[in-house]
């Protein structure tokens, strides 16, 4: 309501104005107006009309969601017009004076006793207003497009409550040549989020979930490495990155068949890099959490609530939420990166485990109708989705990620700042061959989506473009910049090998033949990773990675290049040893803020064979002492007189570890057939031979 403008203190642009002449001076007022009150700086639209004899009229305040307000005590005589907003405390009046030539009304505007400057101009209808800034933004975005590289876009805008673009550029597919349309889908990356939010946020409006309480109300044995934040994060805390974890991206880009619930389980073996609610750290893994939470809170999985809440009120007909989805759909953008000089197509990145943090595809038009809605403060065709309240938690700063100069906050699924005095929500999306980019100014009644089938800065330079224009602000032209800051990205990667191979110990062979290190090793975390001898060359694959390992130097080889595994060329894979001298661990940094990510070989799987543990059971002498082990469930024991009883565990190399400390194992020599000839125990003193007592 407009009693609250003494409390909105944003920065608008003036009012457009159009010229009044050729208008019945006597029926002049009638017509739509766009203004603002001064020194406050809100801005408000006015629609008038004659019933009659009878001025009647309605106002919008954008800013205070004030929509369809009555307007009454209109006096109209000579050119001076007067009109009060009905049933608003403090008698909010407007008194002014009509310049029909100039199309404006400008004059004093009053509330509770203070008086402020307002003017009024005409209004154009939206759709030609927005041409006219459009302009020659088609030529513009050829420009860039030729310059960038990029196949196809798609762009939306709304604007004043209507779409006023909703277009598809370029091709959906470098290799059939099919053409973008405005309903063709794209991957619209981590702008997904904002989905998962507002449906978290449904779920607590209807008294489901609560963003305030500690997540293992939901998520039952939820666990982290830093027990106090396992005990107290709650979905604020997951949905706007303060958990302390850092990405730990690996662990769902490269296994897309891991499920979410198995996902969740595995942030308990994750290492933190920082304190909870310490810093912001963007995090996907934990807005698949959030997602896990509230498909226990519903009963209703993240698809669900995100199709009936969400897609199917909206009319987002063409929106989809995982790979298979899209691609039965009759109308998809493929993923694209220029290599050799040409624009080809790549592989899909299959997001759908990781749902609630980046597998929405979605075009022009259904992105249009999501940024109508969330303008119209939630409210769809039908009704409201969700109450401004609610709605208004989600774009309410939780954590500060700008530096000094420049704020920037982020809210529950967005990012929250200012351009040019204009406030601004938005975020950004880029997955395998996909970038996208949403903005949303509330205040201005403006939102830009722009998707582009290349990962590219065109995206966000796009959507810049297009919101400078509707703002009034002055056009940049950074193409030429991201063009130039590119090349340099390339040349910047060729100097990092230089440098890279500069560190390198020359003539230093592995230690061992490739045999030795090829095994499979784990990490709670992390999963499986596999060391693999090809035809005389070692591969390491790790989820949907595969790549082949040059020899760098000692026990470290270099991933080297592989299309199935870009996302970890160049990182130095370190096998590990243990004091007999077997390779027992390999050390990869798959996350570079935290130390390398160890995964343990795993043991040999025969040694708890029945078949092979039966052949191990009996009695060994070891100066003097007898050493007796015997079956004890699908374990061997040991018993030595005067000693505790040590379990057997199998490890690798033929070894079992013993469980009393480190450094301690047992190894059987077996025959080719029948029971074992001898027992050999190694502890950090030396290595004893204990042979099988037979009488």
């Amino acid at each position: 309501m407009l009693s609250l403008l003494f409390a909105t203190l944003v920065s608008c642009a003036p009012a457009q104005t159009s010229p009044g002449a050729h208008v019945d001076e006597q029926r002049a007022p009638a017509g739509t107006w766009s203004g603002r009150v001064e020194r406050v700086k809100v801005e408000f639209d006015i629609t008038l009309r004659w019933d009659g004899d009878v001025l009647t009229g309605t106002i919008d305040i954008p800013a205070q969601g004030y929509e369809d307000g009555p307007l009454t005590a209109f006096v109209f005589e000579g050119r001076d017009l007067t009109f009060k907003m009905k049933d608003v405390p403090g008698e909010p009046t407007f008194v002014g004076a009509l310049d029909v030539d100039a199309g404006q009304i400008t004059g004093q505007y009053t509330q509770s006793g203070a008086t402020f400057p307002f003017q009024m101009a005409r209004s154009e209808p939206t759709a030609a207003r927005a041409s006219a800034l459009l302009g020659d933004f088609d030529d513009w975005l050829a420009r860039e497009r030729s310059r960038l590289h990029v196949p196809g876009l798609a762009a939306a805008v709304v604007w004043r409550g209507e779409v006023v673009l909703a277009r598809g550029f370029g091709v959906a597919d470098a290799s059939t040549g099919a053409l973008v349309t405005s309903d063709t889908v794209f991957g619209i990356g981590s702008t997904t989020k904002a989905f998962t939010t507002f449906a978290l946020a449904q779920a607590v409006e209807a008294g489901l979930l609560d963003w305030d309480e500690p997540v293992r109300k939901w998520l039952t044995g939820f666990d982290l490495e830093d027990k106090f934040a396992a005990a107290h994060l709650t979905l604020r805390d997951m949905c706007s990155h303060r958990s302390g974890l850092p990405r730990h991206d690996l662990v769902w880009y490269a296994n897309p068949a891991v499920p979410r619930s198995e996902l969740v389980e595995r942030l308990a073996h994750l290492e933190p890099n920082a304190g909870f609610r310490e810093q912001w750290q963007y995090n996907n893994l934990m807005f698949v959490a959030a997602g896990v939470a509230l498909e226990r809170a519903t009963g209703q999985p993240w698809e669900q609530r995100v199709r009936e809440g969400i897609l199917a009120p909206l009319g987002m007909t063409h929106t989809t939420l995982g790979l298979a989805e899209t691609l039965a759909s009759s109308d998809f953008a493929r993923p694209h990166d220029r290599k050799r000089g040409k624009d080809v197509v790549i592989p899909f990145r299959d997001l759908t485990q990781a749902g609630p943090a980046g597998s929405i595809h979605s075009s022009a038009n259904d992105m249009a109708r999501w940024m109508r809605a969330l303008l119209a403060r939630g409210k769809g065709p039908d009704g409201p989705l969700l109450s401004t309240t609610h709605l208004t938690e989600l774009v309410t700063p939780v954590s500060v990620i700008g530096a000094p100069g420049n704020p920037t906050a982020y809210g529950l699924g967005w990012m929250l700042d200012t351009r040019e005095g204009h406030t601004r929500v938005h975020h950004g999306g880029a997955i395998d061959g996909f970038t996208a980019e949403v903005e949303l100014y509330p205040d201005d009644r403006l939102g830009v989506f722009v998707v582009t089938n290349r990962a590219s800065p065109l995206s966000a330079l796009a959507a810049a473009q297009l919101a400078e224009r509707f703002l009034g602000l002055e056009q940049s032209d950074t193409g030429a910049l991201a063009a130039s800051q590119l090349d340099l990205l390339d040349e910047g990667l060729a100097n990092m090998k230089k440098a890279r191979e500069s560190e390198r110990i020359k003539d230093a062979p592995p230690a061992r033949p490739y045999a030795s290190y090829a095994a499979r090793y784990e990490n709670p975390g992390y999963g499986a990773l596999e060391i693999e001898l090809v035809e005389g060359t070692l591969h390491v694959r790790y989820g949907t990675f595969d790549a082949p390992l040059e020899p760098w130097h000692f026990e470290v080889f270099r991933c080297g290049e592989s299309d199935p595994a870009s996302a970890i060329e160049g990182l130095l894979v370190h096998f590990r040893d243990d004091i007999g001298g077997f390779i027992d661990a390999v050390e990869v940094s798959l996350e570079p803020s935290v130390k390398p990510i160890r995964f343990e070989r795993l043991a040999d799987a025969a040694l708890a064979s029945p078949e092979l543990t039966a052949r191990c059971t009996g009695e060994y002498t070891l100066l003097g002492q007898v050493i007796r082990v015997e079956q004890a469930g699908p374990s061997l024991t040991a018993h030595i007189a005067g000693q505790p009883t040590l379990t057997l565990v199998p490890a690798t190399h033929g070894r079992y570890k013993l469980d009393i400390a480190d450094g301690y194992w047992m190894r059987f020599e077996l025959p080719e057939s029948g029971p074992a000839t001898a027992l050999i125990v190694t502890q950090p003193n030396g290595t004893f031979r204990a042979e099988r007592r037979t009488e």
